[in-house]
């Protein structure tokens, strides 16, 4: 491991923390020091800088492992707990007292979670069938979720001991190989670039290169593959060339600290309460009378509303929040990106003179009847699709801030629908090319609504994009046992639930109204009655 340390000491009573690495300093040369900064900027990249954790230590970086983490990624932190002098002292003599310099031995084998996404596309051993033609019993490793040209981290201290540039055609592409202590190998497969050369130590969670689709490989992710020498042989493992799982090694994001605060273009603390505008055209006088009795926030509207309509909005709440999805007909017809973008673009143009800047393209992308099978095949097609719309629109619209599709949730349904998050996957360029990212969460019980698979879908959007703005373009309980008191109760509850949630724009409840296919979700009727959902929203207690 490398020579270059520093030991990081709490400023209070230094000298005191100075003679408890006493010895440890003189067998090992090592500087010391109580500033953060100047440990930070004592050696090269590769140095260690060995910390004593003590509560309050650090007051002016507040949780110095978190610190360094945010601003010095590069640094490999080698942490000591330690309360007091006495505790520091009493842990460095267990390294001396068996020459452990970083007192690795005392720690057991773990890997770093390897990318700032929290997601893993495809676990270890999975689809045999498409394994076996290389002689495998199943998937040989792990893939991390990693959009293109995002960071890769080493899982944990090694030496780099092979770097490939992918053109000997390699299955894994550019990818980097670390020898770790005790025989295990990690591979980072699949990369645009590392940063790394052979014989070069690496510290756990250092960036060691960036993501990519190269070699055998289809979207851009991060493949991680594990072997621990002998494994094959010893019988530890079923999959050959001492190929192991590295599940039971992973320490999952949520137990490597705190996640870094993010930023969102979007004012901090409230997602606005929403509700998607009549379903087929125009808003329409009593729909005007549902949104003000519910103290409504933000409205979507489709193109085919009436600009004017935005007006009367404002004249109910002059900061009403307007979002517009750009719609068109794809029933049993091919629309190419060019068509849509030119007859989007003609009623955008009248919205976009009002102000309104949140523009949605399509929805549910991912359903026969809005395109899927006709105009693309699968996420990928219509990815290519939405930017080329998203081009041709940004530059007539500069200001424009345009929205990634609310998909169809759910699961294959032949012939209607293909799975809405392998759709999102394939489609992922698009996303991370959009301003911001829409999304529908249905539910038709009041236990589903606090679930991943119904009203709290968005945390898997937050998942894969930790820094996109979100917006739930459509919610709702089509279920129609369900009467409306009860569906209002929910409403409530559900907005209370994702009032303060990080990066969720507005909650837009579907829907305000419609002539026709959707009498369980409306908040009026046809006669222009009011149901008890917007009483009830408007009664709301929450700020």
């Amino acid at each position: 491991m490398t020579d270059h340390q520093i030991v990081l000491l709490p400023r209070e009573e230094y000298w005191a923390w100075v003679r408890a690495c006493r010895d440890y300093a003189m067998k090992y040369g090592v500087s010391l020091t109580p500033d953060p900064e100047a440990a930070a900027r004592f050696m090269p990249p590769e140095q260690v800088v060995t910390v004593a954790v003590s509560p309050d230590g650090y007051p002016a970086q507040g949780d110095i492992l978190d610190w360094f983490r945010r601003n010095h990624p590069a640094i490999r932190v080698d942490p000591i707990q330690a309360a007091s002098p006495e505790e520091l002292r009493d842990a460095l003599a267990v390294r001396l007292g068996s020459d452990d310099r970083f007192g690795s031995a005392a720690k057991p084998f773990t890997l770093q979670w390897p990318t700032d996404y929290p997601v893993v596309e495809q676990p270890f051993g999975v689809n045999p069938d498409l394994y076996r033609r290389f002689n495998l019993p199943g998937h040989e490793g792990i893939d991390f979720r990693a959009p293109m040209n995002t960071n890769v981290y080493a899982c944990e201290d090694g030496t780099v001991f092979v770097t490939s540039s992918g053109e000997d055609n390699h299955p894994y592409g550019i990818h980097v190989r670390v020898q770790h202590r005790d025989g295990y190998q990690t591979i980072y497969a699949h990369l645009a670039r590392h940063y790394v050369g052979v014989d070069q130590k690496v510290g756990r969670g250092q960036k060691i290169a960036e993501a990519d689709s190269t070699g055998n490989s289809t979207g851009s992710h991060l493949h991680l593959t594990l072997k621990k020498a002998g494994a094959t042989a010893a019988g530890e493992t079923h999959f050959p060339r001492d190929i192991i799982d590295p599940t039971p090694f992973l320490v999952w994001p949520g137990e490597q600290g705190p996640p870094p605060v993010i930023r969102y273009p979007w004012p901090p603390g409230k997602c606005l309460i929403g509700v998607h505008g009549r379903a087929d055209g125009p808003l329409q006088e009593p729909d005007f009378a549902a949104i003000q009795q519910a103290r409504v926030e933000a409205v979507k509207l489709t193109s085919s509303a009436r600009p004017e309509d935005v007006n009367r909005l404002r004249q109910i709440n002059p900061n009403v929040f307007v979002m517009v999805r750009l719609f068109a007909d794809f029933r049993n017809r091919v629309v190419r990106s060019d068509e849509f973008a030119a007859w989007a673009a003609g009623d955008m143009a009248q919205f976009y003179e009002r102000g309104v800047r949140y523009f949605e393209i399509h929805n549910e992308v991912n359903l026969q009847i809005e395109g899927w099978q006709r105009s693309w095949q699968n996420g990928r097609e219509y990815g290519r699709w939405h930017m080329d719309v998203m081009g041709r629109l940004r530059a007539k619209f500069p200001e424009g801030l345009f929205g990634f599709p609310g998909l169809s949730p759910g699961a294959d349904i032949p012939g209607q629908r293909a799975d809405a998050l392998r759709f999102l996957h394939q489609a992922d360029e698009a996303v991370q090319a959009s301003d911001w990212v829409g999304l529908h969460c249905y539910w038709v019980s009041e236990q589903e609504m606090g679930q991943a698979k119904g009203g709290k879908g968005y945390e898997e959007y937050r998942r894969r994009y930790p820094a996109k703005l979100l917006f739930i373009t459509e919610f709702s309980n089509p279920n129609p046992a369900v009467d409306p008191a009860t569906r209002a109760r929910e409403y409530v509850r559900y907005y209370e639930s994702v009032r303060s949630v990080p990066g969720l724009g507005a909650a837009f409840a579907f829907v305000v109204s419609a002539s026709a296919n959707f009498p369980h979700e409306v908040w009026r009727l046809e006669d222009g009655s009011l149901t008890e959902i917007p009483g009830r929203i408007g009664g709301r207690t929450f700020g």
